[in-house]
C-alpha cells in the first residue's frame, strides 16, 4: 500500500511537470484571487495558476505516466545507461521548452515562484524520463519484442532477390502519388540559384564571393555535380523536348526510381543479416507513407541524392563488417571511396562523416588498416584534385566562409542585442571590418543564422578574421552565458521534439517555382488538371493529420531522429555490438556537421532528413535476430 502510495504521487508529480506553464503568472489574476499580501500563499497560487487544465488529456497524460512507472523498476534499480539518457533528455526536455516558448532560459528563474516551477518540473521529468527509457527499450528490444507474435510473423517474401523487387515495385507505385500531385516535382528556396547557375545566370549567391571571373557566374556554394545534373534535365527538357516542365519531370522520375531501389536495397539488406519480418515491415511502412520520404523522392534537392549515396556507403559498411574477412576487398574499396566522392561532392561537409569514420574499421579487425589507408588517399586525393585544380581550372570559386563561422556569428548577434551599448568603438571595428554591424545587431533570428552569415563581407581579410576573433574572445569572457543561448537556441530543436511544419514543403514548392520563373527567363509551373489539385488537396489534410494527432506527430520532429540515433548508439555500447557501431559513428559524425550548420531542427528538415531515412536502417540492423533466435 506504501509503495503504491509512492507510485500515486509520482505520477501526480510528473503529470504536474508536463502540464507545467513556464509564463510568468500576471499580478491582476493572484490579486482576482486573493488579496493577502502572504509572499507564501502569492507564490503558491502562482505554481497552481501556472498547471494548465487539458479536461479529459489530464487523465489520458496520468495512465500513461502510471503506466510507466507500474512497468519500470525504481530509479535506484535502473541500469545507468538508461539513467544518464533519462536525466539528459530531462534537461532537454526543461531547457528546450523554455527555448521554444520563451527565447531563454531566463524565464526558469526569473522570480522564486519560477524557481519553484522549474525544479518541480524538473523533478518530475527526472523521475520520469530513465524509467521511459527502460520501457522503450524493453518494448523495442527485450523480452516483449522477441515474444511479439504479430512482429515476428509478419508478411515476408523468402526469396531475398524477389523481396527487393516487390519493395522497390511497392515504393515507386506509393509515391507516385506525390509525383502526380508535384508534377513536374517539388522546388526549394534552393533551386532558383541552382537552375540559374547551371545557365550561368547571376545569382544572390555570386554577390557573397570573389568571383574568379565575371564570366562565370557558377558558385561552390550548392554542389556543382547536382548542378549540372539537374542543369541538363532542364536543358534537356527544352531542347528535345519542348518544355522545361518535362525536362524536371524526367529528373523527378528517376529520382525517385533510384530512391526507392535504395531503400528497398536497404530493407534486402536487413533481411540477408536476420532482421524479423514485423521490424522490416514496420520500417516499409515508415517509408511508404511518412511524408518526407517520397515529398523527397520528387524534390530538385541535394539532400536527396546525399542521403541516398549516403545509405549505400552505410550498406556497404554493413557488408564488410559482416563477412569476417581479414581483407577488404578490392570492389568495396572502390565502392568505397565512389560512395564518399559522391557524398562530398553533393555536400560539402559530407567529406567528415566518411574521413572521421573509416578509420574506426580498425576496431573490428587491425589487418584492414591497408585497405582502409589506401581508401582514405584515394579519398583526400579526389578531394584535392576537386577543390584545388578542377574548380580554379573552370574559374568556380569556393562557396563564402561565412558558412563555416556561422556560429560565432550567431554569438556574436545575440551580444549586440542583448549588450550592444558595452560594445567600445575598436570593437565594433573589428566586427564591422568582417560584418555589416548594424545588420548583425538589428538581424538577430534565434532559430537561424543565416542572416547573421548575410552580414559577412566578402572582402575580408584574414587579419580582419583574426581581429574579429580577439573581440569575439573578449566578448564571451564578458558574457558567456550569451554565447552559450545564442548557441542552444539555434539548434535545440534537434534534442527537444518541436513539430515541424510539414506544409512547408507546399509554399517552398510554390515559392521556388514563382522565384525561378520571377525574370521571365523560365516557365515551371505546377499541374493545374484535377487529378493533381486533388492529390495535392488529400496530401496536405494528411500532412495535418500526422501534424496534429498527439505521440504519432513525434514522427513529424527532427528530435525522433536524434534520439534514436543516441539511443541505438548506446546500445550498440551496452551490447557491446561493434558492428552496429560501425554504422552509427558515421551517423554521430553527421550530427556534428549539422550542428555546425546555420538553422535549428525545428525549422528546416533537410539537415535531419538524411538521419530519418538511415538511422531506421541501422536500428533496425540493432535489433537483428542471432542464428539461434532465427531458428528456435
Amino acid at each position: 500500500m506504501k509503495q503504491f502510495g509512492c507510485t500515486i504521487m509520482k505520477v501526480m508529480l510528473t503529470t504536474v511537470a508536463f502540464l507545467m506553464d513556464f509564463g510568468i503568472v500576471s499580478e491582476e489574476i493572484i490579486n482576482y484571487v486573493t488579496d493577502s499580501g502572504s509572499n507564501v500563499l502569492r507564490m503558491i497560487l502562482r505554481i497552481l495558476y501556472s498547471v494548465e487544465d487539458k479536461g479529459i488529456l489530464n487523465i489520458v497524460l496520468a495512465v500513461v505516466v502510471f503506466a510507466v512507472y507500474k512497468y519500470a523498476p525504481s530509479f535506484r534499480q535502473l541500469k545507468t545507461g538508461d539513467k544518464i539518457l533519462g536525466v539528459l533528455m530531462a534537461l532537454t526536455c526543461l531547457f528546450g521548452r523554455a527555448f521554444d516558448e520563451f527565447g531563454s532560459t531566463a524565464v526558469l528563474a526569473a522570480s522564486a515562484s519560477q524557481i519553484a516551477k522549474t525544479v518541480i518540473a524538473a523533478s518530475g521529468y527526472i523521475l520520469f524520463f530513465p524509467r521511459c527509457v527502460c520501457v522503450v527499450k524493453d518494448l523495442v528490444s527485450g523480452e516483449i519484442y522477441k515474444h511479439n507474435e504479430m512482429l515476428n510473423r509478419s508478411f515476408d517474401i523468402n526469396d531475398p532477390a524477389r523481396y527487393r523487387r516487390m519493395v522497390w515495385l511497392l515504393l515507386i507505385v506509393i509515391w507516385g502519388i506525390w509525383a502526380v500531385a508535384y508534377y513536374p516535382g517539388m522546388f526549394t528556396g534552393d533551386t532558383e540559384d541552382i537552375i540559374y547557375m547551371a545557365y550561368n545566370y547571376h545569382t544572390g549567391i555570386a554577390d557573397t564571393v570573389q568571383l574568379i571571373s565575371q564570366d562565370v557566374q557558377m558558385v561552390d556554394h550548392h554542389s556543382v555535380l547536382y548542378t549540372l545534373i539537374l542543369g541538363f534535365f532542364v536543358k534537356m527538357g527544352r531542347g528535345m523536348l519542348g518544355s522545361e516542365n518535362l525536362g524536371m519531370f524526367v529528373y523527378t522520375v528517376l529520382q525517385l526510381i533510384f530512391t526507392a531501389w535504395v531503400l528497398a536495397y536497404s530493407l534486402y539488406k536487413l533481411k540477408i543479416y536476420n532482421v524479423s519480418p514485423g521490424m522490416r515491415n514496420i520500417i516499409l511502412l515508415f517509408f511508404a507513407f511518412f511524408p518526407w520520404i517520397p515529398k523527397y523522392a520528387v524534390r530538385a534537392a541535394k539532400d536527396t541524392m546525399f542521403a541516398d549515396f549516403l545509405m549505400l556507403y552505410l550498406l556497404l559498411v554493413m557488408d564488410m563488417v559482416e563477412e569476417h574477412s581479414d581483407k577488404i576487398r578490392m570492389d568495396q574499396v572502390v565502392r568505397g571511396v565512389v560512395y564518399a566522392v559522391l557524398i562530398f561532392l553533393l555536400r560539402k561537409n559530407g567529406i567528415y562523416v566518411v574521413i572521421l569514420s573509416l578509420p574506426f574499421l580498425l576496431m573490428m579487425n587491425k589487418k584492414w588498416i591497408k585497405p582502409v589507408f589506401f581508401m582514405l588517399v584515394l579519398i583526400f586525393l579526389a578531394k584535392f584534385v576537386y577543390s584545388d585544380i578542377i574548380l580554379p581550372k573552370a574559374q568556380i570559386p569556393d562557396g563564402s566562409i561565412s558558412a563555416a563561422l556561422s556560429i560565432p556569428l550567431q554569438q556574436t548577434s545575440r551580444y549586440l542585442k542583448y549588450y550592444g551599448g558595452e560594445v567600445t568603438e575598436e570593437e565594433k571595428a573589428a566586427i564591422d571590418a568582417v560584418a555589416d554591424y548594424e545588420e548583425l545587431s538589428t538581424t538577430y533570428w534565434a532559430d537561424r543564422s543565416d542572416w547573421a552569415k548575410a552580414a559577412w563581407r566578402k572582402e575580408a581579410l584574414s587579419d580582419d578574421i583574426k581581429n574579429y576573433f580577439t573581440v569575439w574572445g573578449k566578448m564571451f569572457l564578458k558574457h558567456p552565458l550569451t554565447y552559450v543561448a545564442a548557441t542552444a537556441n539555434n539548434y535545440y530543436g534537434y534534442f527537444y521534439p518541436v513539430v515541424i511544419d510539414m506544409h512547408e514543403f507546399e509554399r517552398a514548392n510554390s515559392g521556388g517555382i514563382a522565384s525561378v520563373n520571377s525574370e521571365g527567363y523560365f516557365n515551371f509551373k505546377e499541374a493545374d488538371n484535377k487529378v493533381s489539385a486533388a492529390l495535392r488537396y488529400l496530401c496536405m489534410i494528411y500532412d495535418s493529420v500526422l501534424m496534429k494527432i498527439p505521440v504519432i506527430n513525434l514522427i513529424c520532429t527532427s528530435a525522433v531522429y536524434v534520439w534514436l540515433l543516441i539511443f541505438t548508439w548506446v546500445h550498440s555500447i551496452v551490447k557491446k555490438d561493434k558492428r552496429l557501431l560501425m554504422l552509427v559513428i558515421p551517423m554521430l559524425m553527421l550530427m556534428l556537421t549539422i550542428l555546425a550548420g546555420p538553422c535549428n531542427g525545428n525549422i528546416y528538415h533537410r539537415f535531419t532528413y538524411p538521419i530519418a531515412m538511415c538511422v531506421p536502417v541501422i536500428a533496425g540492423y540493432g535489433l537483428r535476430l542471432k542464428k539461434e533466435e532465427e531458428h528456435s
